[in-house]
């Protein structure tokens, strides 16, 4: 079924399944949550739940103590490299409906290597340290 990310199914995945699943590793209190300014992302129950899960110290997201910085290219190892190479793989078999993209997406998702995340993560804290000296500012002279 495909649904629109409203603040409502957004507070659900969070209740039912991010925080759970947070616990269970015994990962809760070392997250940071971060999240870019979506509408659905910034309801305030959605910050209220936030809030009261993580505490205002460890949430970065608009309107919150530590606000996601406008226009800002979001900075995860999914975002750096993962959906990159996960469309170039899905769109190689030219899914013609969204059922075909939906399968295709499913396959690639689960073709991925463990070393292959391993690597992507190791890639994108040495550009995290890039960003220390530049006191997190625009580093693409580095990148070039």
């Amino acid at each position: 079924m495909t649904e629109t990310v409203n603040f409502q199914r957004y507070l659900t995945l969070l209740r039912e399944t991010v925080v759970p699943c947070l616990i269970q590793r015994g990962q809760i209190s070392n997250v940071t949550f971060i999240q870019d300014g979506a509408t659905s992302h910034t309801g305030n129950p959605v910050k209220a739940f936030l809030i009261q899960t993580f505490g205002e110290d460890r949430i970065i997201s608009r309107r919150c103590r530590y606000p996601w910085p406008l226009r800002s290219p979001d900075l995860s190892p999914a975002d750096f490299w993962l959906w990159g190479y996960l469309k170039s793989r899905v769109y190689l078999s030219g899914p013609s409906s969204l059922s075909e993209l939906k399968d295709a997406i499913r396959r690639e998702v689960s073709s991925v290597h463990p070393d292959m995340l391993h690597s992507a993560v190791a890639g994108f804290v040495t550009l995290l340290e890039c960003l220390l000296p530049c006191g997190g500012g625009h580093v693409e002279h580095i990148l070039v």
